[in-house]
């Protein structure tokens, strides 16, 4: 597949079916150079045509569009404490999820430890058609080589040789290209290609529960330098408190994480807590979320002003970014809507003081679409992403204009 053709695979995966004419005029190419790219794309199972409403007389006018087993896609999500699969097809519909209690940090792991994951993978894996499995996602928290894909930081594994290892069995094992995502960009590739109330290059902002923000302008995530990187909450200092690990937001939206509140919550002071074990960590996060259920006001005075702290800190990027809406996902549902509800106050609070400057600091918040699922799927469209990335700017890229905005309506 050539770059024309990956782009016009892109187009379809944003805006669904679309004509030859349309085609034509965003790619600036003749209608028989669009016609050779769909025969070749047909050829090979990757779209298939519909018919277009007929406003007149003359031959009826097709579209194309994506077929439903032109491709797929796996997402791995590796958590603290478990790791989330997803199956997705090349129209961005999820077709399978599933989660796996296995944790690869903590005590020392024997290869009979994973066997319950593998035999998930493989399990999802029957639903895919020989040849069709075009790469996996695989989302982690750490930091990694955005050329080489070997991973310098692995939170959640015993140790980076750990996790490098793990993403060459799978590339191995599943005969497919592994790309490497950070957990916290994972929603926004969600949000674009699965929320139908975004245009298809949105411009967000993502904070989920283990924090670290991401941003997306218009359509491409944003990563930038090393400092911004680090304002963002994606790169690590060593040798920090566990609340605010030598970040820029983190010092003070740290203190929206689960481990903050309980750590604070059994009296120990930021960063000088020893690390318990994967299970009583679990526990303990159980036993939180009980007691903020049943509105133990210790809990709920600890638990809001985290989130206060994190809605401050949202609106700070807001008042320097305009952004089409800002996401929040994880924690527990009623935790969630406490989020959403402090950071829509601390931002219209901010509009007030700051809004006859900034017109734009005051977006719509909201819970990602796709809930606990998020992370896995965004994995996997990922890998779809990666897959078919070409530089269109330098291939003729045109912009909409309004006549083409109005063929789309």
């Amino acid at each position: 597949m050539n770059d024309t053709q990956s782009i016009i695979i892109q187009l379809l995966r944003e805006h669904g079916a679309m004509t030859h004419q349309q085609l034509s005029r965003r790619l600036g190419l003749s209608l028989m150079g669009i016609n050779k790219c769909f025969a070749t794309l047909k050829q090979a199972g990757l779209i298939e045509f519909v018919k277009s409403a007929q406003f007149g007389p003359g031959r009826p006018a097709s579209s194309a569009c994506l077929a439903p087993d032109a491709g797929y896609a796996l997402g791995v999500s590796i958590k603290h404490l478990e790791v989330e699969l997803a199956l997705v097809n090349l129209q961005n519909k999820v077709l399978d999820f599933t989660r796996v209690p296995v944790a690869f940090w903590g005590e020392k792991k024997k290869s009979s430890d994973f066997v319950p994951l593998f035999a998930a993978i493989n399990k999802m894996l029957k639903a895919v058609p020989p040849g069709k499995l075009r790469g996996i996602g695989m989302s982690i928290s750490g930091t990694f080589d955005l050329d080489t894909g070997v991973i310098t930081v692995a939170n959640d594994f015993e140790s980076v040789e750990q996790a490098n290892a793990f993403r060459l069995q799978l590339e191995r094992k599943y005969r497919a290209a592994v790309w490497l995502v950070h957990d916290t960009e994972t929603g926004l590739i969600s949000e674009r290609w699965c929320n139908p109330s975004f245009p298809p290059r949105p411009t967000l902002l993502y904070v989920r529960d283990r924090l670290g923000f991401s941003l997306m302008l218009q359509g491409k995530l944003f990563r930038g330098s090393n400092v911004w990187m680090a304002w963002l909450g994606r790169v690590q200092a060593p040798q920090t408190p566990r609340e605010a690990p030598g970040l820029l937001p983190g010092a003070l939206a740290f203190s929206a994480r689960v481990e903050s509140w309980n750590d604070r919550l059994h009296g120990f002071a930021p960063g000088t807590r020893t690390a318990p074990s994967a299970e009583v960590e679990r526990a303990e996060i159980e036993e939180l979320f009980k007691r903020w259920d049943q509105e133990d006001p210790e809990v709920r005075k600890i638990v809001n002003r985290g989130l206060h702290k994190l809605a401050l800190v949202i609106r700070n990027v807001c008042l320097i970014l305009p952004f089409d809406r800002v996401i929040l996902n994880g924690w527990t549902p009623g935790i969630l809507t406490q989020a959403i509800a402090e950071t829509s106050a601390v931002l219209q609070e901010g509009y007030v003081v700051h809004g006859a400057h900034v017109k734009d600091s005051n977006p719509p918040v909201s819970a990602a679409i796709l809930g606990d699922r998020t992370d896995a799927v965004g994995a996997a469209l990922w890998a779809f992403d990666q897959q078919l990335q070409t530089r269109i700017a330098q291939r003729g890229w045109k912009k909409n204009s309004s006549k083409d905005e109005d063929d789309e309506e």
